[in-house]
């Protein structure tokens, strides 16, 4: 070795480094500003969870702690919307723009949180190759892994979490992505009692976002058991992570367990496997059937029969109190387990789960057959595959969990992210410039595409809205709606009705309205077609709840004004309204 071999080294280094640090840059940058457009984009839009998420933040702030504790929807998610809203008090034009900025912010946390995974990653690579020096392996460059990893966040967080749905699941992505690095620092040597208490408190915040994660949680503290090795040292560790997990965890489960008069850490579970795999009354509504399903304690009243009309006014609040409480409303109904049910849910969900992973996006599983295939090692790719366990495990964990009940592409993103990185980090190529070569272009390449599909979608949008000058105009339909009805008298407070699925009237909540009765949306055209002293009938029915207005969705292709003569359209908006005599 030469005098100025050292010196050498430390210049490739510190290129290499300078390479790393633009590269990471770039992606961040580019996450960065397509989170931006999509939370720009849908500033005007809502979901109905997300209503029911923006009022237990309204009770929360306010302190109203009966209507706060939920035990369908958790808590964090709700305290973040409130102390935005806290903040900005914006006005109701600017609501739901504040609320999608809170979940831009969000998202900003999930790459901070990705970025500390990622470097996990990174460095668990190099601590493996470092392990084995009789068995050379190719490493992937550093780049390259910042490349493919950033790809599989943007897509997992933009296209199937998304900014754009108000719902926790991003939050969920950014404590698994830190629970998950943690792992990965246990399994290279950092088995402190600190790394184990932060490990439970990440835990304790995952569960307080989604139910889900309490079934989880205890699967990454049984993983990093077994990531220590040594029984005995390990279990006071993992009893630390326990108590940090109680501690954040305890207090909800505690006032959640005496609402309701029982032990539970939620009931959303529960709910949807009614839901979706015993065929109970989807969501809003139920009133015992089908046959064996449970007796309802509390039910909404129902109070017309052709067509159904239910009133619901007390005694739980919110917008829409059937979807604010569902585990109210569902009180007394009974889960049971049936094979025959069971089975077309299990393989409607493992077909979605093959689409996800491999129709998607198909360079993935492309890029990692070609690379295993290239690895030579034949069924001793299952060995290596399987050494990712720590990575795996909670990934198939959820997507197990989940493939039982109902799944949506947003429950699993992170999932997904868990998924292939666990894939590509069980490659083993032998020591060679082929090698490097091969694990340098292929990630990238993949990466390649699936950026291609992330980014055309917003570019062309941006491009039309700038072609027609409509960058910085958004519809926003239900402020239209919510400021008519206060034009035309009605006031934040009052009791409204409404025809159709009500969890999608969005306006109420701008206007601070509450829903106290409706018509469900498979009753609607009852309704519709009925003679005028039915609909009379309906009317008086409905001013008795104490509505002083019924509002109607114009379905696409339906024109409502040929059936209600008697009603307004609500300026250029698709909604009706009908002004209640008292």
């Amino acid at each position: 070795m030469t005098a100025q071999q050292p010196t050498t080294d430390i210049y490739r280094a510190t290129d290499r480094n300078r390479k790393n640090r633009r590269v990471l840059i770039i992606f961040c940058l580019m996450a960065i500003v397509l989170g931006a457009y999509q939370a720009w984009d849908t500033r005007n839009t809502m979901n109905s969870d997300g209503i029911s998420y923006l009022d237990m933040g309204d009770a929360y702030v306010r302190g109203d702690w009966d209507m706060a504790v939920n035990a369908y929807w958790s808590p964090l998610y709700s305290w973040l919307l409130g102390l935005a809203i806290l903040i900005f008090n914006p006005s109701p034009y600017w609501e739901f723009s504040v609320v999608h900025l809170a979940n831009f912010l969000i998202y900003l946390c999930a790459l901070v949180c990705f970025y500390f995974f990622l470097k996990q990653l990174i460095h668990y690579h190099r601590h493996r190759i470092s392990r084995s020096p009789e068995c050379k392996y190719a490493n992937y460059p550093e780049w390259a892994l910042i490349v493919f990893g950033y790809s599989l966040f943007i897509w997992t967080s933009l296209d199937l979490i998304t900014i754009s749905i108000v719902t926790p699941d991003m939050c969920v992505a950014a404590f698994v992505y830190l629970a998950s690095g943690i792992l990965l620092r246990i399994r290279r040597g950092s088995i402190s009692r600190l790394t184990f208490l932060t490990l439970g408190v990440v835990l304790g915040f995952s569960y307080l976002a989604k139910a889900i994660m309490f079934p989880l949680s205890f699967i990454f503290l049984l993983i990093s058991l077994f990531l220590v090795g040594n029984f005995r040292k390990a279990m006071p560790r993992v009893l630390i992570a326990l108590t940090g997990f109680l501690l954040v965890a305890g207090p909800f489960i505690s006032a959640l367990s005496d609402s309701k008069g029982r032990l539970t850490y939620g009931d959303s579970g529960k709910l949807n496997y009614a839901w979706y795999v015993n065929s109970v009354t989807q969501w809003v509504h139920w009133q015992g059937e089908p046959p064996g399903s449970g007796i309802p304690w509390h039910p909404t009243r129902k109070i017309f029969n052709e067509p159904a009309v239910y009133e619901f006014g007390t005694p739980i609040g919110g917008t829409y109190p059937p979807w604010y409480d569902p585990s109210y409303w569902h009180e007394g109904v009974r889960i049971h387990f049936n094979l025959s049910e069971q089975l077309p849910v299990i393989k409607k969900i493992l077909s979605k789960y093959a689409d996800i992973l491999f129709k998607l996006q198909p360079s993935l599983i492309t890029g990692c057959l070609i690379l295993y295939y290239l690895s030579r090692r034949r069924w001793l790719c299952v060995k290596d595959i399987a050494g990712q366990w720590s990575l795996f495990i909670p990934a198939i964990a959820a997507m197990g969990i989940y493939s039982l009940v109902h799944v949506e592409n947003r429950f699993i993103g992170v999932f997904i992210v868990l998924f292939w990185a666990g894939i590509f980090s069980g490659v083993r190529l032998p020591e060679s410039d082929k090698s490097k070569t091969l694990l340098s272009c292929i990630p990238v390449f993949i990466a390649m595409l699936i950026m291609i599909g992330v980014v055309y979608s917003p570019l062309l949008k941006a491009y039309n809205q700038i072609k027609s000058n409509r960058i910085s105009s958004a519809p926003h339909v239900s402020w239209q709606v919510a400021e008519t009805l206060n034009r035309m008298g009605l006031r934040a407070g009052d009791k409204v009705a409404s025809i159709g699925w009500s969890g999608s009237n969005y306006w109420a909540r701008l206007a601070r309205f509450r829903i106290v009765a409706d018509i469900p949306k498979e009753e609607k055209y009852k309704f519709l077609e009925a003679d005028r002293s039915i609909k009379s009938q309906v009317y008086e029915t409905f001013s008795k709840t104490g509505a002083k207005a019924i509002v109607i969705y114009e379905d696409e292709g339906l024109q409502c004004y040929d059936y209600l003569d008697e009603w307004k359209r609500i300026g250029d908006t698709p909604y009706f309204v009908y002004i209640l005599s008292e």
